[in-house]
């Protein structure tokens, strides 16, 4: 694990510390309080202004990312559509909305976001913005970034937070799931949180 990723991984522990997912029968680190999320006016990948988290109503499960990622993105990535895939299978396709949120504002434009995100699944919805917008949402989460710059100017790598964000119906984050979290694990939360809906 490198330094960063360690100082991340001790920061999260810190952040829930008190928190915890026994006796509720989560998979996830549940939040309590909830979190409250102010929305953010972003961009989606076919360049239609809107607002993350939408408005109330539909849970939401958020990933932060960027396309050039070699690792852990399109891994975190596989295991969503693979979640997504087994609710069509259970005829609760439209129930929840997944969001890969870019945090490379330079190179992620929204149509290389719908070229990358349809290799995984039609309905994943890809976000950008500009980099004051992206940089409060990440605040918000408390995604932490670190850019390794290459021999030039877009030949970089980022190395980032890794844990994905489900936000309820009232639009506040409600559990955080770590990198190693399996797809069955996120399942069997929204499918408690479908089956009292």
């Amino acid at each position: 694990m490198s330094a960063f990723r360690t100082i991340t991984f001790i920061l999260f522990i810190f952040a829930v510390s008190g928190m915890s997912s026994a006796g509720t029968g989560y998979q996830g680190v549940l939040l309590s309080p909830e979190k409250s999320i102010n929305a953010h006016n972003l961009v989606d990948h076919n360049g239609k202004a809107v607002q993350f988290p939408a408005a109330a109503g539909k849970y939401q499960l958020a990933f932060f990312g960027y396309t050039s990622c070699p690792d852990i993105c399109p891994t975190t990535l596989h295991k969503i559509k693979n979640v997504m895939k087994s609710l069509e299978k259970q005829d609760m396709g439209g129930e929840i909305e997944f969001n890969f949120i870019s945090i490379d504002t330079e190179r992620d434009e929204p149509k290389y976001l719908r070229e990358y995100l349809s290799f995984f699944h039609p309905d994943l919805k890809g976000l950008t913005g500009n980099v004051h917008n992206i940089k409060k949402v990440e605040k918000e989460f408390g995604i932490l970034t670190r850019k390794f710059q290459g021999k030039s100017a877009l030949a970089y790598k980022l190395e980032h937070s890794v844990f994905m964000y489900l936000i309820n119906k009232q639009g506040k984050l409600m559990l955080m799931y770590p990198g190693s979290t399996s797809s069955k694990q996120i399942l069997s939360d929204l499918n408690i949180l479908l089956a009292n809906k």
